[in-house]
């Protein structure tokens, strides 16, 4: 159920907007920004997956994880670090950000400004607004 950690649904918004066109991959600029924001996540991971979990949890996708969190919160984040050790390895970063993203220049330049905050909660609060945009039930 917790595998809503993966890179493919997390980094899709994280990577932040790179121009996407059919069977294409990112911009070298549209990859770095992706590269960037996924290290900086990973960087940040103690303050980071908490943040992400109750997001989650507040967004109830996937269906059912506000009723896990209400009821585990350390355990859904035990969960969450145990997919994170494995989704955010370099060479799962490097795949993810292989792939096209979504289109859109403010969402790069939100993706920029949360990239330059130092502190890793001001980043995960900047962030994880921009990658619910992205989120599916």
């Amino acid at each position: 159920m917790l595998r809503l950690f993966a890179l493919s649904a997390l980094a899709l918004a994280a990577c932040n907007a790179a121009q996407a066109t059919p069977a294409a991959t990112s911009s070298p600029a549209d990859h770095d920004l992706c590269v960037a924001v996924m290290t900086h996540a990973r960087a940040c991971t103690d303050v980071y997956i908490p943040a992400l979990v109750d997001a989650r949890a507040a967004a109830d996708i996937p269906r059912g994880i506000r009723a896990e969190v209400a009821k585990d919160r350390k355990g859904v984040i035990a969960q969450a670090l145990r997919e994170w050790a494995t989704d955010s390895t370099d060479a799962s970063i490097e795949a993810l950000c292989r792939h096209p993203m979504p289109d859109s220049e403010a969402d790069r330049a939100t993706g920029r400004a949360c990239q330059a905050k130092t502190d890793c909660a001001a980043f995960s609060q900047c962030v994880l607004p921009l990658q619910q945009k992205y989120w599916r039930p």
